[in-house]
This record gives C-alpha cells, structure tokens and sequence, in this order.
C-alpha cells in the first residue's frame, strides 16, 4: 500500500498555485475550489488512496504551437492527478537529486532538486545563467580550442519508458513510488512505451535521471562537459577530439535511450566562434543593438525547453539593464523582421505586461497572425494588463472575430481555449451576446469548457436551464465547468439542482459547494 504524505500533500497545491499545474495551459479554475475545501474534503480524500491501485482520471492531451510550424502535444492531468503526481515526485526527489552526478561537479545545470516551503521546487543558483557563465569560463581557461553544441531530439515525447524506469528503480528505495509512477506513464501512454507528461514541472527532474546516465557515461571517456537540459556542451583541444566525442555522445544516446541529436543544431565551433556567437565578449556587448543585446541577455530558451523566464529570478543589474531598453520599440522590429524570435518576444510581451504597459495593445493585435507562435503570452498579456473597459471591450470583439474569420490563428483548439479564457474571469470583455453562437460552432471540449465558463459569468441563467438535463453526456472537464457556472441561476435553484444530480464525486461536489459561496 502507498498513501501520499499530508506534508507533501500540502507541498504540491502550494506548487500549484504559485507555479501552475503546468506551464502550457491555463491553470483550471478547479485549484480555487480545492485550496477551499482541501482540508475538509480534497486532502483526506487523496490521502485515502492506495496509489498502488492509482487509476488516472480523464486528462486532456493537445497539440500546442513549438514554433510556427512546429507542434508538440502537450498533457494536462486532472487536477486531483496532477497534486498526486507532483507529490510523488517530490517524495523522491531527494533519492533522485542524490543519485544525479554531485552539482558542485558543474556538469548538470538543470533542475537541481532544492524544494522551499513557499512551493519552489528547483535551485535556483543553478540555471542557464550559471550554465552560461560556467562555459564562459571553460572557454576563457586556455585549455581548450574547441566546442562541441548538441541537442537531442524530441526529448521530452521521446523518453523510453524501460530505461525510465530502471533509472527510479536504481535511485530510490521507495519502490511503490516507482510503482505508481511507472502506472501512471502507462496510462498516459497506452500501447506506446514513451514520452512523460510534458508541462508538467515535476516531470522535469524525472528527466533529469535519463540525463544523468548520459553525463555519467561521458565523464567515463574524459569528456569535459556541460549541460542544460537536452543542450550539451564539449569542450576540447582539437577539432578531432570534438567529433570523435560527438560519436561518443551519439552512441550513448542511441544505444542507452534510443534519442538521436538534432542535425541542425549540433556543430563544431572554434572557442573564439563560440564566445562571438554563442555567448559573446563584453566588448562585443557594448556595441550590439538593441535587439542583439536583448537576444544575447534572453539566449536562455531553447525551442525544446518549457519553462518561462521569471524577470523576478534574474540578476538585479540585468534587471535593470532591460528596463533601460526601449522593449516596445525591438518588439516592432522583430515583428517586421522575416523570422519572429520566438524567445526574445515571449519575454517582451510578458514583462510588458509585468509593468502594464499599454501601447502595446493595437501592435499585438494587427499582428497576431505573425504572433501566431506566442499566441498564449499574447493573450496571458491581455489578461493581465490593467486597461479600461472600452478598452476590454474592444479587444474581446476583436479576439472573439478570430474563432469565425479564416485566421491562421483561431483555427487550432489550443489557441481557442487560451483565447476564451479572457472571458472566464470577468465580465469587462463584453460581447455577452456571441457566447452561445460560438458555443454551437464550437465543438471541440475546450472551447466549449470555456464557453460555459463565461456563460456563467455573463449570467446567462435561462441557457443553462435548458441544458441541465444534459449534465451525465458532458465529459468531466466540461461538466465541472458547467457545475461551477450553473451557480449563476437565480435564488436557491442551483442548490436544489446540485442536489438532484447523481454520482457526482468527491471533486464534482466540492466544486458545487464551492460555486455555492462564490457565485458566477
């Protein structure tokens, strides 16, 4: 039997709420009603279960945008999922933090298990910045002449699950931990024996383990090496000893993981090519544009990579060398540019929103086809930004033309879903009136999730009189949706109602008594 900790318990919701249940999707607004009734109902109840006998609920799984013609799918876990699986996780981290090559040996700079009690879970002096300043050095040391760059392919969805597994079987004692967790990729995966949840923070330090084998196999041929994430960096005196380590590298990941580099991103650079190129002098700094300046600050997401940069994580002086920067000004050049910086305008668009900055407004929205890869940062930029209703109003309009034009944009499910999120909030979007046409035209679940959401929150009580009796057919992300917005009806009549409908679970009521004291 495996019963998950109270401590972890109340580690992983306070993760949740200060980080998101992952990186990619809006954070369901069922994390509200949890932290409310967790005490009472949520926690005893996940602490009743056997996580032997875990049986995942019904989870989401999407494609999302990579680049602009790029995808990867992307998995969001049901809420109640998602607090178990990142408390196992960090049940274990420690025996997966101790089994990882030592990070004082400054080989492995990616997410060192370090949890705080106010839900952080990874050092963070330990983080592309310290990876670059480390190469700096090495490349600044006069030992070697050249570097050798590689990126693995298609890491995240490509982690074999045997390997995985052997992994967590030989780092932690907890083996009904690895038991639970080896169930849960299977039902993530089915008849596919790879691939972990990707989004999920937690399922970072889990990859981390299929790394370290790597890193341990290199330092073996005296190889010296760096890493962040899938992004290796060798170092070496002779442009020889840099392919024969590529080899090197190439067989391990084959023959351990069954991963493969990426041809385009994996070259042999002379040490002074790679300090111009990759990570740049001071004295080069201080003449590069704006844009070149920025980039070389921001040179920190690789397009395999999920997490954001936190302005609030970053150096004190760097922070104020950004803000020195005219942001909305490199945000126009390279939207007029031919290849959007897909990293570089993620962290404009957030910080501008950061310091509401609203002259960005009407530039982000005649460009949002071009914006197409950053769509959800456009749009978390929207919902963030502090401007008046007219304003809200506006906007809302314009967005909501995008589901019915023929824009490149409003045709993939996930930007639908991020996009109708703004109306789930509140109500200073407006454009009440094209929420249930846009219902019947939506049929996918998310769209149609949020769509009730914003019904509620539009007290638009008669629609969901007519639509009560469809309650069982709705699959259980919308009916948790309509359950919370049916909160809207007049008087006590959706407190009657909520006690008429069967088989709801522990969640499903949780979220009614929930709805009941915080009504749309």
């Amino acid at each position: 039997m495996l019963r998950l900790q109270s401590a972890s318990l109340d580690w992983a919701l306070k993760h949740i709420e200060k980080y998101g249940d992952t990186d990619i999707f809006p954070v369901p607004f069922e994390f509200q009603a949890i932290r409310e009734f967790w005490d009472s109902d949520i926690k005893p109840w996940i602490r009743s279960m056997n996580l032997l006998e875990w049986e995942l609920r019904p989870y989401r799984r999407l494609l999302t945008p990579k680049n602009r013609y790029g995808f990867r799918i992307s998995t969001q876990l049901d809420p109640i999922d998602s607090i178990i699986f990142t408390a196992l996780v960090f049940e274990i981290g420690r025996d997966i933090e101790k089994y990882r090559i030592d990070k004082n040996e400054k080989i492995a700079f990616s997410y060192r298990f370090k949890p705080e009690t106010d839900g952080r879970l990874y050092d963070p002096a330990f983080s592309w910045e310290s990876f670059q300043q480390h190469s700096l050095e090495l490349a600044n040391s006069n030992e070697y002449e050249y570097v050798l760059l590689a990126d693995i392919a298609d890491f995240y969805p490509r982690i074999y699950s045997h390997p995985l597994e052997q992994a967590l079987n030989s780092c932690t004692r907890k083996k009904n931990h690895v038991i639970a967790l080896k169930r849960c990729f299977k039902q993530l995966n089915g008849s596919v024996s790879y691939g972990i949840p990707v989004g999920q923070s937690a399922s970072r330090l889990i990859a981390e383990l299929i790394l370290n084998d790597i890193d341990q196999g290199l330092i073996a041929e005296e190889i010296k090496v760096c890493r962040y994430v899938d992004d290796f960096r060798i170092f070496t005196r002779t442009e020889r000893e840099a392919i024969q380590s590529l080899g090197v590298l190439a067989n391990l990941l084959f023959e351990n993981q069954g991963l493969t580099l990426q041809q385009h991103k994996t070259k042999v650079l002379s040490v002074g090519d790679f300090k111009r190129i990759v990570l740049k002098t001071e004295e080069e700094k201080e003449i590069d544009s704006l844009e070149d300046r920025f980039t070389e600050i921001l040179n920190s997401i690789d397009s395999d990579m999920y997490d954001d940069i936190d302005f609030d994580e970053l150096e004190p002086e760097i922070q104020v060398e950004i803000d020195r920067l005219n942001l909305e000004e490199i945000l126009k050049d390279n939207i007029e540019g031919d290849e959007l910086d897909i990293p570089l305008v993620r962290f404009i668009i957030g910080r501008l929103a950061q310091i509401n900055k609203l002259d960005s407004i009407d530039v982000l929205l005649m460009n949002i086809e071009k914006l197409y890869p950053v769509f959800k940062d456009v749009m978390k930029y929207f919902q963030t930004v502090n401007a008046d209703s007219n304003t809200k109003r506006r906007v809302g309009g314009q967005l909501l033309r995008l589901i019915n034009d023929s824009s490149i944009v409003g045709h993939l499910e996930f930007n639908r879903m991020w996009l109708l999120n703004s109306f789930t909030c509140d109500n200073q979007w407006d454009n009440e009136e094209k929420f249930i046409t846009l219902y019947n035209n939506c049929h996918d679940e998310y769209s149609q999730r949020k769509l009730i959401l914003a019904l509620g929150r539009s007290h638009k009580d008669f629609w969901f009189k007519s639509k009560r009796r469809y309650i069982t057919q709705f699959n259980p992300w919308v009916k948790r949706a309509f359950l919370a917005a049916s909160s809207c009806l007049p008087g006590d009549q959706a407190e009657h109602w909520y006690k008429s409908i069967p088989n709801l679970d522990t969640l499903d009521r949780v979220i009614c008594n929930w709805a009941l004291q915080n009504k749309f």
